[in-house]
């Protein structure tokens, strides 16, 4: 498509430049006109006075006639250096009676030439101002109608071009599932390549070939993967995902790259084919195995209470990125990860293995329960009850007012240790 707008584009410049050339030569044309009108006529005037004042001799009438033909002579060379500077196309001349013998007649016969009183002013070429105007006006007609023919034969190829390009389509049977018929289904539907197909789910391909009146379309649940295939440039790929289909199905076991499936289409023994289809299902088991599991993706290790970006990023680095990681983790592993990262203080190690377990758990109330239960990410000196509704002393300003949170908090874990409620006292303080 890039390859025709230049091509439009060139046809544009070359019709501008053809136009400017033509008017430069129009220009130059009406200019050396009046230019060579007016030295025709002071010549003519010269010589019909000379003629009428002195009558001239047989030798002065040579010389004259000598004179008028070099005249004669220069206009003529002076009308051929105009045409080859005018470009290889000669100008125009024009169906007038004009002769260098007609301006010399009305030269000898000055009566003739004033009798024209009334009627337009000819040059001596017998040209008038209107006919130079007239021709100056045809040949600006012509250059437009070539500038117009030349704009419309590139719109034309450009069309054609663009037409050629939407009847283009990709050779879909080489697809399997998909045939002659199927294939003029998906063109007429807007599918004609296989970048459209890959781009489509099932549903939308499936819609596309019933509504060309196709409703048997087993295998249009790999035509996407295979058309990937396609537009990828990988026929290795595409023949080896093609292998493990049956007649353009997906067999029960998922697809693995790593498998050499046999081409069990090919296969007309059933005992054969069965038996072709087991070994490469356990061949895609083994592979399957074979393969580490994915890496999971980091999370936020911040909401740990005592972890912040350091610890986090020095923990990341090794190895524990998740909140399972850690959880699984002790104390003494937490604090050796740490100490890769040159990080010696770290008082709240003791309960992240036991905060990441509830987010592991997806228990959000018990989590944050046992956050308002810790201090600076530490454990009390009561051991934590689950029972037990604790104030969050870390948002408590004030050293006696969270020094009266705590005991409280301790007095309802010994009232719940002891099976009966603090008193209003014990709360209190």
């Amino acid at each position: 498509m890039g390859w025709f707008i230049a091509q439009s584009l060139a046809f544009i410049i070359i019709a501008a430049l053809i136009g400017l050339a033509i008017g430069i030569w129009i220009g130059w044309l009406v200019w050396g006109r009046r230019a060579t009108d007016k030295h025709s006529a002071e010549t003519a005037e010269a010589a019909s006075t000379a003629a009428v004042a002195v009558p001239a001799s047989g030798a002065e009438a040579d010389s004259a006639e000598a004179e008028a033909a070099e005249v004669d002579s220069a206009e003529a060379v002076t009308e051929e250096d105009e045409e080859e500077r005018a470009g290889a196309e000669p100008a125009p001349t024009l169906a007038v009676a004009s002769t260098d013998a007609g301006a010399k007649a009305g030269a000898e016969t000055p009566d003739a030439s004033s009798a024209g009183t009334g009627e337009a002013e000819a040059t001596p070429d017998g040209l008038t101002e209107a006919d130079v105007v007239a021709e100056a006006e045809a040949v600006a007609r012509r250059a437009a109608e070539a500038s117009a023919a030349v704009q419309a034969d590139a719109g034309a190829t450009e069309a054609e071009a663009g037409e050629g390009a939407t009847l283009q389509a990709d050779d879909l049977q080489r697809i399997e599932g998909i045939g002659p018929k199927i294939a003029s289904a998906l063109v007429a539907a807007g599918y004609p390549t296989y970048a459209s197909i890959a781009a489509a789910n099932e549903d939308e391909l499936r819609k596309a070939v019933a509504s060309q009146g196709i409703r048997f379309a087993p295998s249009a649940a790999s035509w996407a993967d295979q058309a990937q295939y396609l537009v990828d440039s990988d026929p290795k790929g595409l023949d080896e995902y093609q292998d493990y289909l049956v007649g353009g199905q997906e067999r029960r076991a998922k697809f693995h790259e790593n498998v050499d499936y046999a081409d069990v289409d090919e296969i007309t023994d059933a005992d054969v084919r069965a038996k072709a289809l087991a070994e490469d299902e356990q061949a895609a088991a083994a592979a399957a195995a074979a393969e580490p599991e994915p890496e999971p993706e980091p999370q936020d290790l911040r909401r740990i209470e005592g972890i912040g970006p350091k610890i986090e990023a020095t923990l990341q680095a090794a190895g524990y990125t998740t909140y399972a990681k850690i959880a699984g983790a002790s104390e003494a592993e937490l604090r050796a990860a740490l100490a890769t990262g040159g990080i010696k203080f770290a008082p709240a190690a003791a309960s992240w293995a036991d905060q990441a377990r509830y987010l592991v758990d997806g228990d959000e109330d018990g989590f944050q329960e046992f956050q308002d239960y810790l201090v600076g990410g530490q454990d009390r000196a009561a051991k934590f009850r689950k029972d037990v509704d604790y104030a969050d002393v870390d948002e408590i300003e004030g050293a006696s007012a969270k020094a009266s949170a705590i005991a409280a908090d301790e007095a309802k874990v010994a009232a719940a240790d002891g099976g009966t409620e603090p008193t209003a006292s014990e709360a209190k303080a």
